[in-house]
């Protein structure tokens, strides 16, 4: 995954395809981009790609979602919206296949890739953010060990939680306005309703829009808070995955719980493949797979023949990361 000024014609070809708000395909994997299109890329918003290149050899991203289940979720949840701005009720039959299917989709994977919303056209963002909320939430649900039930639940929860936006334009009233909208719906669970409701409340009483503190803030609402959060920082404002979790984890027991952070933390992989890394010893490298540890992966290091597995070297650590080609370092 590179920005947009990262990319390189002679050498990079897109690995999956750039799809527009009515979600047809403008460029497809194995394409490479015209610098005159690039600026259309750059109208409709799209700011990241994923792309294949020399240096990419080898590298699996068996953890990242499905593209079309993900185009297809997101598809589901701008009907949902739609449906709530024309004044008419939800469909819930199709929501609720959405959950199964992105349940299924974790369940079959050891951790979670996002697919960020900066590489879709920016019209459909809103809705591709309620679908990675919600599949960073049913990750930390299974470490939870949530039954089936309960995980339905939490993920229409999620793709629902910032339903209020599209009844109100004031940000702090959006999670009782969504709640309002969803408790009045009889085939929703009151659960549900609270999901949307609680997600912007802090575990120190410091959140809106009541103020709840500690445990009065339901575990499901928690646990989409800290979801919220991550997806916001890694597609919006581009912070690295590594610094994301960290930036999670220093506020436990201040925003989050520590037990929701901890199942966070031991399903999120710190360093996706195809990351331009630095070690400690000052190689440069990239990482390749994710293989026993979720935070210390496969390097493929420039110079050396075999790889490095991380959770093997005690005395190797990742310096720094690079959003850069790192020959150019």
């Amino acid at each position: 995954m590179i920005s947009m000024e990262e990319y390189d014609r002679k050498t990079m070809q897109l690995a999956e395809p750039i799809i527009d708000y009515r979600k047809r395909v403008l460029l497809a994997g194995g394409s490479t981009i015209h610098p005159k299109y690039m600026e259309k890329l750059r109208e409709i918003g799209i700011r990241s790609l994923i792309i294949e290149d020399a240096k990419s050899v080898g590298i699996t991203l068996d953890e990242m979602i499905d593209m079309p289940t993900w185009i297809d979720a997101i598809a589901t949840v701008e009907r949902a919206y739609e449906q709530v701005r024309r004044g008419k009720e939800i469909v819930l039959s199709e929501l609720q296949q959405s959950v199964k299917k992105l349940i299924n989709e974790v369940s079959q994977r050891k951790a979670i890739i996002l697919i960020p919303t900066s590489s879709i056209d920016q019209k459909l963002s809103e809705y591709a953010h309620a679908v990675n909320v919600t599949l960073i939430s049913l990750q930390i649900g299974r470490r939870l060990n949530l039954n089936q039930l309960q995980l339905n639940s939490l993920g229409l929860g999620c793709l629902l939680h910032d339903i209020g936006k599209v009844l109100t334009t004031e940000d702090s009233q959006h999670p009782d306005k969504g709640f309002q909208y969803l408790k009045a719906n009889r085939e929703l669970s009151l659960l549900v309703s609270h999901i949307a409701y609680q997600h912007h409340e802090a575990f120190d009483g410091s959140g809106f829009p009541r103020g709840l503190k500690g445990n009065d803030i339901l575990e499901f609402a928690q646990i989409c808070s800290v979801a919220n959060d991550y997806e916001n920082m890694v597609s919006e404002s581009g912070i690295q995955p590594h610094e994301a979790i960290e930036r999670i984890m220093a506020l436990v027991e201040k925003k989050y719980s520590h037990h929701v952070v901890l199942s966070f933390t031991n399903g999120i992989i710190s360093y996706p493949p195809g990351t331009h890394i630095r070690l400690n010893n000052g190689l440069f490298g990239i990482v390749t797979r994710i293989e026993s540890h979720l935070h210390r992966p496969i390097i493929k290091v420039e110079g050396i023949s075999d790889e490095v597995d991380l959770s093997e070297q005690s005395t190797l650590f990742i310096e720094k990361v690079y959003n850069d080609i790192i020959s150019d370092q």
